[in-house]
C-alpha cells in the first residue's frame, strides 16, 4: 500500500491554533487562574510543547482568548439571530438580554485570567502604572452598543423617549455592569424581566 495514501494529512496551523484557543476558553471558564498548560494540551489534544509554538508564552495565549470571545463580529452576529423574528420590544429585549448575561460572566473569568497571566509574566515587584483597558476591548464595548442602538432600539425610536442610542448605553449599564462574579450570591442578580421592567418603565411609582 502506498504509504503517501495512508498518512494523515497534518493539521493546518490556523486550525490547530484554533483548537488551541478554543480549548482554553473553556477550560479559563471552568478553572480560572488553575488551568495549566498540560490541561489545556490535552483538552485541545496536542503536545503541551505545541502550544509554545503557536504562543509565545501564556499570556499572548490568554490574550488571544480573549480577543475571540470579545470579538465584535461574531457578537454582532449573536445578537442578530436572537433577535431575528422578533417584533416587540419585549421580546427584544428579554433575547438580547439573556444573551448578554451569558457573555458577560464568560468575558469577565476570561479578562481575570488574563489579568492573572499578566501579573505572573511580570512578577510582584513590577509596579508600572497600568496602561488602561485594551484596544480589543474597547472596540468591543463600541460595537456592542452600537449592535444594540441598530438591532433593538432604532426599529422602536417612536416608542421611545430617549434616542436609540442613549437607550442602548442604559441597556448596557443594566447587563453589563450587572453580572460580575463574586460581586453577589447569584449568578444573575437581575432577571430579564428585572431589567426590562426598569429599562422600559423606570424605578418611580406612577399614579
Amino acid at each position: 500500500m502506498d504509504e503517501r495514501r495512508t498518512r494523515a494529512k497534518p493539521i493546518p496551523a490556523a486550525d490547530r491554533r484554533a483548537a488551541i484557543i478554543a480549548a482554553t476558553e473553556t477550560l479559563l471558564i471552568e478553572h480560572g487562574t488553575s488551568t495549566t498548560t498540560r490541561l489545556i494540551a490535552e483538552a485541545a489534544g496536542v503536545a503541551e510543547g505545541t502550544i509554545f509554538r503557536h504562543f509565545r508564552d501564556k499570556r499572548e495565549l490568554y490574550r488571544a482568548v480573549a480577543e475571540n470571545v470579545f470579538d465584535p463580529v461574531k457578537a454582532g452576529e449573536a445578537m442578530r439571530e436572537v433577535v431575528e423574528g422578533e417584533t416587540a420590544i419585549e421580546d427584544k429585549l428579554r433575547a438580547v438580554i439573556e444573551l448578554l448575561a451569558a457573555s458577560s460572566q464568560r468575558g469577565v473569568l476570561i479578562m481575570m485570567a488574563v489579568r492573572s497571566a499578566v501579573v505572573e509574566a511580570s512578577g510582584p515587584d513590577d509596579v508600572r502604572q497600568p496602561a488602561g483597558p485594551p484596544a480589543f476591548l474597547i472596540e468591543a464595548n463600541r460595537a456592542l452598543v452600537d449592535n444594540l442602538t441598530r438591532l433593538v432600539f432604532e426599529p422602536h425610536v417612536d416608542e421611545l423617549r430617549l434616542p436609540p442610542r442613549k437607550a442602548a448605553l442604559v441597556l448596557r449599564s443594566l447587563t453589563v455592569g450587572a453580572w460580575l462574579p463574586g460581586l453577589h450570591r447569584t449568578n444573575q442578580p437581575l432577571s430579564s424581566d428585572d431589567v426590562i421592567d426598569v429599562l422600559l418603565g423606570g424605578i418611580l411609582l406612577h399614579s
